[in-house]
């Protein structure tokens, strides 16, 4: 399953991550309600603030969106790294860094796509087309690339202006619109990339309703709501914490005692 960048905001809501915004991992946090029953009756109303705490299957691959594989990598970057467009609870494709659908001209072969404006990046760096433009160039041209093959039939990205960019393709190219709400979609700072080059991963930053905060190779990532976010008022969440429990038993065993809220 794919999961949406847009999980905090439905995270927030449920009644096991509603624990978690007391202020998860302590001794205050709820236990998890013992059935699903038990969580649908739970009608406490939306704090702000606590942490969020997660328990991952795995560790995840190192987090540039360039070169990273791993499913539970995908995960953490739901909440980090946003991308041109999304898929919403229907499985339709909708905008999010891109302000429209791509519109289409010479049978297929040039694909112009309007942004979003007066967005910023987690660092404050302004998100515009020659953001997008250094993203998906690094995507599909940098070696070490995991997203060549899902951007093969882009030859050329243009900026148009500052909202706008136009690909040119080899080839009419249908999935493109659903490999730019990949990871082949997450735009990432220029100042960062230009600052960390290959080792972006280390300390990535993108748009998203939290940005990185540290990372403890095989134990933690943790996330820190970020304050340059667009839509920074409905995230309701200081803090998310992936903890890496490989052992299901373990992890269960975290579940029921509150100390991880979602696995």
């Amino acid at each position: 399953m794919r999961p949406s960048p847009k999980v905090v905001a439905a995270l927030v809501t449920l009644p096991l991550a509603l624990a978690a915004c007391g202020g998860g991992g302590t001794s205050n946090t709820p236990a998890a309600p013992s059935s699903i029953a038990g969580a649908s009756a739970d009608h406490r109303s939306v704090k702000a603030g606590g942490t969020l705490n997660i328990a991952l299957n795995a560790d995840p691959d190192v987090l540039d969106p360039s070169i990273s594989t791993t499913l539970v990598g995908r995960e953490v970057f739901a909440n980090m790294c946003e991308k041109l467009y999304d898929i919403d609870a229907s499985s339709t494709l909708v905008p999010q860094l891109a302000a429209a659908l791509p519109e289409l001209s010479d049978g297929g072969k040039e694909v112009t796509i309007k942004l979003r404006e007066g967005v910023k990046f987690n660092d404050g760096t302004a998100f515009d087309a020659e953001a997008v433009k250094k993203s998906l160039d690094r995507h599909r041209t940098w070696e070490k690339s995991a997203r060549q093959a899902d951007l093969a039939a882009v030859s050329k990205v243009e900026v148009v202006d500052p909202a706008t960019v136009k690909l040119t393709l080899t080839q009419p190219f249908t999935p493109l619109t659903a490999q730019l709400a990949d990871r082949a979609g997450m735009i990432m700072s220029p100042k960062a990339l230009d600052a960390e080059g290959d080792n972006f991963g280390a300390s990535p930053v993108c748009v998203g309703p939290f940005k990185f905060a540290s990372r403890t190779s095989g134990s933690q990532i943790t996330l820190e709501k970020s304050a340059d976010y667009y839509d920074a008022a409905k995230v309701k969440l200081d803090k998310l914490v992936y903890k890496i429990i490989v052992d299901p038993n373990v992890r269960a065993a975290n579940l029921k005692s509150g100390d991880v809220q979602v696995a």
